[in-house]
């Protein structure tokens, strides 16, 4: 086990927005020894530093926000903390010796692994992987089910992988992998890291890539919403509500208070299509069980998003948001709230991401779209 004490100090910035520096001592809980090269770094984002020959590690100038603090040690199950603005903690964490290392040679003598590797990849990566390569592929296991067709992938180090679209190595702590009747779920850690670009050509098909990536994202979304600039961002909010149809409905579709004109998943709705979103409901007997009721008027900032006493931002909202991004082609998503409410810091970040679902453009990316959460794009 490894006992970690972390401490926090915040300083305030030109009285407005203020950073943090985190402070802590890598040790053995058993020998009480320092454990030097210990990788501690801020999920999803370029933090990152290396424990020293004393176990103690700094990480500076930090824009205060919501952050989940990872510690990873070779050996060792990776541990890790959450952090706040609010927080000034005096932790103490612990890891547990992880399970002995998958052997390589047994991993690829699977006859199949090529074969789920294709669709890890696929599943994983997404539509950009094509662009991205996984540096150590055979630290990899598959498991796939023949009767239920259900995939799961470990990995027993760390994933690295190159995406040569956004010029980032992202290092990904694979926690769980499932793919299931075309449903995909994967949860883990991710850091960051700068490539060295080979040319200035390179260098900017890199910064346009990643402007593309982050115009319409989700964070997009989400920093626009606690700066109210969400409409002049391009996005449009709408109330959705999901529906199950009336025995007396199910042959009768119109509503007339939510006739809109809108697109989803790249095929056109007009005033006449009333509100039934293609996909919404399941067949039965070739009629439609339920359907997605749209309303036409745009939500207010207040409605979605709102402080608290404690100068945190709020984001909650009953029923569904269908949000439009009008910038771009086919960028049309919606947000249902799997909580009551989540905390979101002015970077955009949830103090909580398991309490929102995507679904439809944001659903479908993947690892190889993804930028860090420290990234911002050039104002030009």
């Amino acid at each position: 086990m490894i006992t970690l004490f972390i401490s926090l100090n915040w300083v305030l910035v030109f009285g407005q927005q203020s950073i943090m520096q985190i402070t802590g001592m890598v040790i053995d809980a058993h020998s009480k020894q320092p454990l030097a090269g210990a990788t501690i770094y801020l999920d999803h984002t370029t933090k990152a530093t290396i424990s020293s020959d004393t176990g103690n590690f700094v990480l500076k100038n930090i824009p205060s926000g919501n952050y989940k603090l990872i510690i990873s040690y070779i050996g060792y199950n990776s541990a890790f903390v959450d952090l706040s603005e609010k927080d000034t903690p005096n932790l103490i964490v612990e890891l547990t010796p992880s399970v002995k290392l998958l052997d390589e040679v047994a991993i690829t003598a699977n006859p199949n692994w090529q074969e789920y590797f294709l669709l890890f990849k696929m599943f994983f990566l997404g539509k950009e992987g094509q662009y991205c390569t996984i540096k150590n592929s055979k630290t990899l296991s598959f498991d796939h089910n023949d009767t239920s067709y259900v995939l799961t992938a470990q990995a027993a180090k760390p994933l690295i992988i190159e995406n040569q679209a956004l010029g980032y190595r992202v290092y990904y702590e694979l926690n769980s992998f499932v793919h299931y009747a075309g449903r995909t779920s994967y949860s883990g850690y991710t850091r960051f890291e700068e490539m060295t670009a080979a040319n200035s050509k390179e260098q900017k098909k890199w910064k346009s890539n990643r402007e593309k990536a982050y115009f319409g994202s989700s964070i997009h979304f989400m920093r626009s919403l606690v700066n109210k600039t969400s409409k002049e961002e391009g996005f449009v909010m709408k109330k959705l509500v999901k529906t199950n149809l009336r025995k007396s409905e199910e042959n009768e579709f119109k509503s007339t208070d939510t006739i809109v004109t809108m697109q989803w998943n790249g095929k056109d709705y007009l005033a006449k299509d009333t509100t039934v979103l293609s996909g919404a409901g399941s067949l039965i007997g070739g009629r439609k069980k339920g359907y997605d009721r749209l309303y036409p008027e745009e939500l207010s900032y207040d409605s979605v998003v709102t402080t608290n006493l404690n100068g945190n931002y709020k984001l909650s909202f009953n029923n569904s948001l269908f949000v439009t991004y009008k910038k771009k082609k086919n960028v049309t998503a919606i947000l249902t709230m799997l909580s009551p409410e989540t905390l979101v810091d002015i970077h955009g970040n949830l103090t909580n991401p398991q309490a929102v679902l995507h679904e439809g453009y944001w659903a479908t990316l993947r690892i190889a779209d993804q930028l860090p959460f420290d990234y911002v794009p050039d104002k030009d």
